[in-house]
């Protein structure tokens, strides 16, 4: 398995579009709500894919074969007093391909895309209590907030989100 960064999600884009599909459809808290019809996960590929060509995101796949398991973006803060700030964007692997590192492996690829790229506090947010809540922390995140009810379900159930920050430091 590698990770590289990518520009052109064409030969990816069927594996994407299902990743987001299966991750929304198993309860990943990715700005979706199930169930997400294929057609309006494609879309948001196609949005993605316009963003990373005008350099407004950088995303990082994860593959093998010719086929991507995993996704993340970073996404550089364009404002004037924030050229060191990025967010980490829809960290996603899909259900079958978790629990074997590849989400430890995009972020540590982002870490070091973030750090050549001059960005050196990186922010994100998950939901409380999700997967991804575990790895940021063992990965050295600080969580520094918690907001009660910030996402709702169709169904009206609220989830809180945890904020997360972390300091980036050149490699030893």
């Amino acid at each position: 398995m590698q990770v590289e960064q990518t520009e052109n999600l064409s030969p990816f884009l069927a594996d994407l579009t299902d990743i987001l599909v299966a991750s929304v459809a198993a309860g990943a808290s990715i700005g979706f709500v199930p169930p997400l019809a294929r057609q309006v996960a494609e879309d948001y590929w196609l949005s993605v894919q316009e963003a990373v060509k005008d350099g407004r995101t950088i995303l990082l796949l994860a593959t093998e074969n010719g086929k991507a398991y995993g996704s993340v973006q970073l996404v550089p803060c364009s404002k004037g007093n924030a050229h060191h700030r990025a967010e980490v964007h829809k960290l996603m692997v899909g259900p079958r391909s978790r629990r074997h590192g590849i989400g430890r492996r995009l972020m540590a690829a982002l870490e070091h895309t973030a750090w050549e790229n001059g960005r050196t506090l990186l922010i994100l947010d998950t939901r409380r209590s999700d997967v991804a809540d575990g790895l940021y922390g063992r990965m050295g995140y600080t969580r520094f907030g918690i907001v009660p009810a910030f996402t709702i379900d169709t169904d009206g159930t609220s989830h809180d989100t945890c904020f997360f920050y972390k300091h980036l430091t050149p490699a030893k």
